[in-house]
This record gives structure tokens, sequence and C-alpha cells, in this order.
């Protein structure tokens, strides 16, 4: 972007003309906004997460107090009740989700979400709570796959040939779904092998954590082991656990996100007749409230990163973060 245009969205934003563009773009919508991990920038767990997915605590702070001054925060419960035709949402909502279980949402992201006084959704992938290893075994997937020769190493553990006219990402979830459809004694014995980590400590909640996250977070689901259920061999056994798995730590059990984001018309009828009534996609759209929708279709999120799209060197730039999320296709 040319300096002019650097100068001119700066000057849009502090002069309120992107946030009244907002309000009257976005006053009929619902942005989903997903996080994944929250953690010190100066801790050894920041410098080995993964990017992308994670914030450091002070961006993290800073993008609460853009989205607290521009939308209207909602529950879970709220959006429920909106979907079924009970209430309706504030212009400009906002709904704050975490996906997956890690442990920072608790230590880390809670605190700053407690500051303002915000709530949010945490998509838990409900196997995470009761797994003995330290190391998430995706997180292990992870690191190995960003190694050189890594993808050829899991695919030869696993026996996998790649699919003629299969994208990477399609590959990768194949693996990803493979490894997610084993019990974790079997997946540690093909993963350990192949990383080598450093003892360190737990990575994800365990079920007494679930209980410090309440009343500010509402646990939902985001499959049982998180593998992609487009492409898990045995998605309903899947669907049904992770409902199981929520009714027995009293979470909504009628709440789901796709893990991964994947899903496909075969897993929506899936996910419904698991008896989750509320699913969240990846899809980067904003939800139009002023529309009656079909229980089926997903509502979309947008993954917030921080990073050059949304920061500049003195941290989350205002003027940035407003032009990632104000201008989104709103579904139709």
């Amino acid at each position: 972007m040319s300096a002019a245009k650097i100068i001119l969205r700066k000057l849009l934003y502090r002069t309120g003309v992107l946030g009244l563009m907002h309000r009257l773009r976005n006053r009929h919508t619902l942005t989903v906004f997903m996080f994944h991990r929250v953690l010190p920038k100066q801790s050894a767990e920041y410098q080995t997460a993964e990017k992308e997915f994670t914030f450091t605590v002070e961006g993290f702070g800073q993008c609460l107090d853009f989205i607290q001054s521009h939308y209207h925060v909602v529950s879970q419960a709220e959006v429920t009740a909106h979907l079924n035709g009970k209430k309706h949402l504030p212009a400009c909502a906002g709904l704050i989700t975490f996906d997956d279980g890690w442990r920072d949402t608790l230590t880390h992201a809670l605190p700053e979400l407690k500051k303002r006084n915000l709530p949010a959704v945490l998509f838990l992938a409900t196997e995470v709570v009761d797994l003995q290893a330290e190391d998430w075994w995706q997180d292990v997937l992870v690191e190995l796959l960003a190694q050189e020769g890594g993808l050829s190493s899991i695919k030869s553990a696993l026996a996998i040939r790649q699919l003629p006219d299969e994208s990477r990402s399609d590959e990768l979830r194949r693996i990803t779904a493979t490894l997610g459809a084993m019990e974790e004694p079997q997946r540690q014995a093909i993963l350990q092998p192949l990383v080598s980590r450093p003892p360190g400590t737990r990575q994800m909640l365990n079920r007494a954590d679930l209980e410090l996250l309440r009343p500010s977070i509402t646990i939902a689901g985001h499959g049982h082991s998180h593998a992609p259920l487009s492409h898990h061999p045995h998605a309903s056994d899947d669907l049904a656990a992770c409902r199981a798995q929520l009714q027995a730590i009293g979470g909504e059990d009628s709440v789901l996100s796709f893990p991964h984001g994947a899903y496909a018309p075969a897993t929506l009828q899936q996910a419904r007749a698991a008896g989750f009534r509320v699913c969240y996609s990846s899809d980067p759209i904003l939800v139009n409230t002023s529309i009656s929708r079909s229980t089926q279709t997903p509502l979309g999120r947008i993954h917030i990163p921080e990073n050059e799209w949304t920061s500049d060197a003195k941290g989350i730039a205002g003027e940035k973060l407003a032009t990632f999320l104000f201008f989104r296709t709103i579904e139709q």
C-alpha cells in the first residue's frame, strides 16, 4: 500500500469515518471473532507457538478494546435466542470465540475478558480434557509438517498416498482425520518417533480448568478429536462423543464449530442428527441478522491474526483492524 493510502486510512479511522461506515453498513450483522491462543510475548511457549493462530497478551487486550469500541458484544445464549426467533440482536453485534481448548485461554485470555466484562465462547475439542500427554497431538503434527521431509514422514507412517487431483489442503485434512480417528496411544506411537520435544507443561485444559472458565466463557463443541469431520471415517461417532462430553461437563450441547472449518452437506446433516442445532464454520463472512435462516446453515467466523494485516510497530492498529473487519462480505 502506498504511503498516501496509509495516511488516508489513518485519517479516515481517526476522524470516525470508518466507524460511521461500519455502523451503517453492518448494523444488521453479527461478526463472530475467532481466536486460538493468547500468550506472553517473552514466554517460551510463545516462541514455539504457531504465530498465525497466536496473540500476545498485549495485542489481545488491544484487540478487545477495539471490539468493545465498535461492536455490541453478545453471548452465545443471546445468539441462540436470536436464531430461535426469541430475541433481536443489537446493532453491529459481535461474538468472541476461541478454538480448541488451549490452557492459555484460562491463564491469559480470561483475565483480559474479565477486565472488560466481556463474554466469550470456547469451542472445545472435548477429547483434550482427558488426554494424558503434555503436548497436544495436533500441535506436534503442525511442528512435524513444518520440518523438511515431515510430510513424507507422516504419510509413510500412515501409509497414505496422495489421491488423484487431491489438493494439498485436502491431503493434510485426510492425514489429520486419520490420526484423529485413532486412540491416543496409537497416535503417540506414530508421532513420538518423528518429533522430539523437550519436557514442558500441559498445553490443553483439563476438567478442573473448565470450571474456572465459567461464567465468563461458555463451552461449546469443536468435535471430539478435532479431526476435520468432512474427512473423518467415523464423523458421526466423533460428533456423538463430542455431544456426550459436553453434556457431562455442562456445556452447550447444541452448539458446534466445525474443526478446521471443514464441512460438507453430509457433515451438516451428521451434526444435526447428533443434536447440534447451531453450527459455525470458518467461512470469513458476516452473519446477516435481518433475515430468517435455516438452522442447517452454519454461521461464518472471522479469524483475526496479529500480523501485518492488523498491526504496526506499536501493536494493533485500529485503522488496519477496521479495514480487515468492517468490509467483509455479508451473507445473503
